[in-house]
């Protein structure tokens, strides 16, 4: 007899936490994590953090890029482009995300780094074939970066930031 799957807070701690990927031309901020990160040192990941209690997932990624790189975005600037269930089952945590796209039509203003990394705009193209981008971002960069329309909804399990399989995914075409 299968068993019942568990709920999410069943699985691990729920971790909610956002992920903006600003782009300008043909480039994309990335932010180079520190190599002294607890968590995921060393690699690029695009600029984002934890969703604070009382906010919601679009406010806080526009705190979250205004803290870590200095860039002001308002809400009409942004649009959500995932929401994913990363099961890390080396580290016991589900980290659910909202991966937002903002595009700049001006010039960007002048990006800031701090201790927690280092903001650098990268080239579109040689992002996509980076192996130093942190996995579970470049998992969804065909789809934001490729132009594709609508949300996608995933839930998968990753290993030593690498992934070991899609459970489940679905595209949002309306949005």
């Amino acid at each position: 007899m299968d068993q019942k799957p568990r709920r999410l807070h069943e699985v691990a701690a729920p971790i909610f936490t956002v992920d903006i990927c600003v782009i300008h031309k043909n480039n994309v901020l990335m932010f180079k994590r520190s190599p002294t990160k607890k968590v995921f040192p060393g690699w690029l990941a695009l600029p984002g953090g934890h969703i604070d209690e009382g906010e919601n997932p679009l406010s806080a990624a526009i705190r979250e890029i205004k803290e870590e790189v200095g860039i002001t975005l308002n809400p009409t600037d942004i649009q959500l482009k995932f929401v994913a269930s990363h099961h890390h089952i080396d580290r016991n945590e589900l980290f659910v995300v909202f991966g937002f796209l903002a595009s700049l039509v001006g010039e960007p203003t002048e990006i800031v780094s701090n201790a927690e990394g280092e903001a650098v705009w990268m080239d579109k193209a040689e992002l996509l074939k980076s192996d130093t981008v942190f996995p579970p971002v470049a998992y969804y960069f065909p789809h934001i970066l490729g132009g594709k329309p609508g949300i996608i909804y995933n839930y998968s399990i990753w290993k030593n930031s690498q992934l070991v399989e899609v459970i489940s995914e679905n595209i949002d075409s309306n949005s």
